[in-house]
């Protein structure tokens, strides 16, 4: 049987989820503090999607529905689980939208992973999220258990003092593929603002990509900018990472990495667009500003700084963006550090660096900062 219309090449799945709990349902005149319950309780019961979704990749679910719907007796048969949890478990994948649940001439449901996911939950997928349920299970969902404590102590280092947040290298290279889908859209911002700053299609830059991951940032700005060049700087495990990526998105001859640790190694100099991203959430204010004081001694006359992370602009305090940047430095405090600081704080720091901030962009769950010298 065919996957139903719904489920086809170019299908998406809705972007306004659906709520769980519906409150509409809920009599006018019931007690506030229930209508309150209810609303607060489809909070706690949000560790159902991770959880559903992370046991569906573990058990091989996803890798057997990219070669086309199944029913449940089919899937446990093929994974070895038990018929009734299997079902349970693809009901609940259905629930959240992940997967899409009809129902066949012979009355069995079958289940179907729309296109558009297959590479998402692939081991090898240019924007896989497999990295990132790795790193849930390694890190986040321990780490979360240990929250009020590191509230009560501030997640102090031995000596009492802030600490950097310092994932371990095995959960950083874990993490750093399943990360990829946050760049397309923040590429897309960072060249239409450097191009409003004069950069073309035939100007020849250089840059430098501080902490680089997987070098997603710099090779598709590679594919915007024909004459960039690019260095990538991290880590012994990551950097070979990167290198395959520049060769399967074809910019391997302009991007070139290198390992190094970027608080003792030396930087370089000429470099048109120094580029953080996801960097300075996991520093001290006091880092923090180091980093910006190395940077300039690495830029060309009118280079640029782009800093792209969880930045928090204080004259939109409800907005979406906020909101996330502020659950995001929860989650920092959960594993070990970090924070997500204010636009007046970069401010600060650019300043006493003799840098001045000129753009300010919003894009999905980050901004991009950018800056240049006085």
């Amino acid at each position: 049987m065919t996957a139903p219309a719904s489920v086809g090449a170019n299908s998406t799945s809705s972007d306004n989820h659906t709520p769980l709990v519906d409150t509409a349902l809920l009599p006018e005149n019931l007690d506030g503090e229930v209508k309150a319950a209810h609303r607060l309780y489809e909070h706690l019961i949000g560790i159902w999607a991770p959880g559903v979704i992370e046991a569906a990749h573990d058990l091989g679910v996803f890798t057997e529905l990219t070669k086309g719907p199944a029913t449940a007796a089919e899937l446990a048969e093929t994974l070895t689980t038990d018929l009734r949890a299997t079902r349970v478990l693809l009901d609940g994948l259905a629930a959240y939208e992940v997967v899409f649940r009809s129902r066949g001439e012979d009355g069995q449901a079958r289940y179907a992973l729309p296109k558009e996911l297959h590479g998402v939950f692939a081991a090898d997928g240019l924007f896989s999220l497999a990295g990132k349920i790795g790193h849930d299970r390694n890190v986040a969902w321990g780490a979360w258990r240990n929250l009020a404590e590191n509230v009560r102590t501030g997640a102090r280092d031995s000596q009492g003092g802030e600490q950097l947040n310092q994932i371990s290298q095995e959960d950083y290279t874990s993490l750093v593929r399943g990360i990829n889908f946050w760049a397309p859209p923040i590429v897309d911002a960072l060249a239409t603002a450097l191009r409003q700053l004069g950069w073309g299609e035939d100007t020849a830059k250089s840059l430098l990509d501080v902490g680089c991951g997987t070098g997603i940032y710099s090779h598709l700005l590679l594919k915007e900018f024909p004459e960039l060049s690019a260095r990538g700087l991290d880590g012994h495990r990551i950097i070979p990472i990167a290198g395959e990526q520049a060769a399967r998105l074809e910019v391997a001859e302009r991007f070139h990495g290198h390992v190094c640790d970027f608080w003792k190694d030396d930087w370089g100099t000429g470099v048109d667009l120094t580029l953080f991203v996801n960097i300075f959430h996991l520093q001290t204010p006091e880092s923090a500003r180091e980093l910006l004081l190395k940077t300039t001694k690495t830029m060309s006359e009118d280079g640029l700084v782009a800093i792209v992370d969880h930045i928090v602009d204080e004259d939109g305090e409800t907005s979406t963006q906020n909101r996330f940047f502020r659950l995001f430095a929860a989650s920092m405090l959960a594993t070990g550090g970090g924070d997500s600081f204010t636009v007046q704080d970069y401010d600060q720091w650019l300043a006493d660096a003799g840098l001045v901030r000129v753009q300010l962009l919003d894009t999905p769950m980050h901004r991009v900062l950018l800056a240049r010298r006085h």
